[in-house]
């Protein structure tokens, strides 16, 4: 189950609280916060990275096919994602009742 980095997303979500960390040629890292029932708008994941959840939660991965994914984020867990195919793109909702915190790590090598 993968959830989308915001960074690598065709789309700008006013309401998304996004924090650029660092940057360099190797990573890519950001904070991002979504509220309960915000969605992230139809994007892929260009690259592959580490998620750590700072305050965990579910989300869903909204399939282009139409299919629904359950993404499950532990609080303080790392969890590696691969990254998606060129031509496969997904939307992301917190179902949720609280906010998800998450600290994205994309590997850029």
């Amino acid at each position: 189950m993968k959830l989308g980095f915001l960074i690598a997303s065709f789309f700008c979500l006013e309401a998304l609280e996004f924090e650029p960390q660092l940057e360099n040629e190797s990573v890519k890292i950001a904070r991002v916060k979504v509220e309960p029932h915000e969605e992230i708008g139809l994007h892929r994941d260009a690259y592959p990275q580490v998620v750590v959840a700072l305050k965990g939660g579910v989300m869903l991965r909204l399939e282009s096919d139409g299919s629904i994914k359950e993404v499950s984020f532990p609080t303080g867990t790392a969890v590696f994602r691969e990254m998606d195919p060129p031509d496969e793109l997904h939307k992301s909702v917190n179902p949720g009742d609280a906010p998800i915190e998450l600290i994205i790590i994309q590997l850029k090598k």
